[in-house]
């Protein structure tokens, strides 16, 4: 499949999982939700991928992306429908509950065909490259995925607001179809080995390293999904400033990925880390203090300068750093980590701001990315002392 066509699907799922994610969060809110209910209705988009992540990636590594991603994108498209057949009145959040499910695995099997399609589409040294105009696309999808779902609520109604991710998965689904259609090229995959461990991977001291610092972030980058809808409805933001919110993070995001390979050129990846950490931690220690919405738009600008350099470092790390024939094996366990994490730490902060409120949640995630700075800062320290 050509790249730009592989791209396009990519930033297509994503912005189906980012829209239908928010759009779930504010319809219960709306609903009288509890910070913890929230947090059980995000947790669900990550229980099922926590357990199915690493068998994805070997099948991926022995069969190719296309089947997997085409399970992945009608899951998507069934549970975006979900909300929009069983009303609030007649199912109350059964369907939210089922549909993040079925979107959350949906999204796993497609993103993890294409980000194991690119790495083995590209060239060792043409990776960071390649992962940042995927990482660019993916921007693209976070920034509109909020924006116009809110919008859309303020001007019809949360359900409606679920319209728009079934139609971006039927838009996918037709892509795909006629990318497939028109690929030529053989496919070359690995037979599959015996069963192995995938938590073997973690005997690999470089990958660990990176599948720690990636669980870190990963929290970083989702909970402020969770808490910034939590903390602008609390301040009596609109559904529609609260989608420009995380449309300004999605944004920054992008810009930054834009200079990713000519930062490289100059900072090593663990630098780049330590400095995502770093920013993360200042900037979700600031956000319990923001109560216009000025203010708290640049904060999120700011948050996505800081986390949006992550994430092609992370990938071209994994594929460095992985076992020859185990790539996507290695990037299903990183998204069994990241939805471990989806899983546990919604439930957590949940109760967590239930009982002391979203301010604490925050500061919580600023103590834990600051670790991460502590451990990135030794990863560089032991590289540069390796270094001749």
């Amino acid at each position: 499949m050509p790249l730009i066509r592989f791209i396009s699907v990519a930033v297509l799922c994503h912005l189906a999982f980012v829209s239908t994610r928010f759009s779930a969060s504010l319809y219960a809110i709306d609903k009288g939700a509890s910070a913890f209910t929230v947090g059980v209705i995000l947790s669900l988009f990550s229980v099922i991928p926590v357990l199915i992540s690493v068998r994805i990636g070997r099948w991926i590594d022995h069969g190719g992306p296309f089947i997997p991603t085409t399970v992945g994108i009608t899951l998507t498209g069934v549970g975006a429908a979900l909300p929009l057949v069983f009303s609030y009145e007649a199912a109350d959040l059964a369907p939210l509950l089922v549909s993040a499910s079925l979107v959350g695995t949906g999204f796993t099997f497609a993103i993890l065909s294409m980000q194991h399609h690119l790495g083995d589409m590209s060239a060792p040294e043409k990776r960071t490259i390649v992962f940042s105009w995927f990482a660019m696309g993916v921007s693209v999808s976070g920034f509109f995925g909020p924006v116009l779902g809110g919008i859309i609520i303020d001007n019809f109604s949360h359900r409606a607001s679920f319209t728009l991710p079934l139609a971006v998965s039927l838009c996918a689904a037709f892509l795909l179809f006629i990318s497939q259609k028109n690929n030529k090229s053989k496919s070359n995959f690995s037979s599959p080995s015996q069963t192995i461990n995938p938590f073997q991977l973690f005997r690999y001291k470089e990958l660990r390293d990176v599948l720690i610092i990636t669980g870190l972030i990963s929290m970083c980058w989702d909970l402020q999904n969770f808490v910034i809808p939590l903390h602008g409805s609390k301040i009596g933001l609109s559904a529609s400033k609260i989608g420009f919110i995380l449309g300004a993070f999605a944004l920054a995001t992008f810009g930054i990925r834009l200079l990713v390979p000519l930062l490289t050129k100059y900072v090593t990846e663990w630098q780049l880390l330590i400095s995502t950490l770093l920013c993360a931690a200042v900037c979700f220690f600031i956000f319990p203090f923001l109560q216009t919405y000025l203010f708290f738009i640049l904060i999120a600008f700011a948050l996505g300068l800081g986390l949006g350099a992550a994430q092609p470092t992370i990938m071209t790390l994994v594929h460095s750093t992985a076992p020859q024939g185990r790539v996507a094996e290695a990037l299903g366990l990183r998204l069994t980590i990241i939805h471990g994490s989806q899983v546990i730490l919604p439930l957590i902060f949940g109760a967590f701001g239930t009982a002391l409120g979203t301010s604490a949640i925050f500061w919580v995630v600023s103590v834990l990315a600051a670790s991460g700075v502590v451990l990135a800062v030794k990863k560089q320290k032991h590289l540069r002392a390796r270094t001749p």
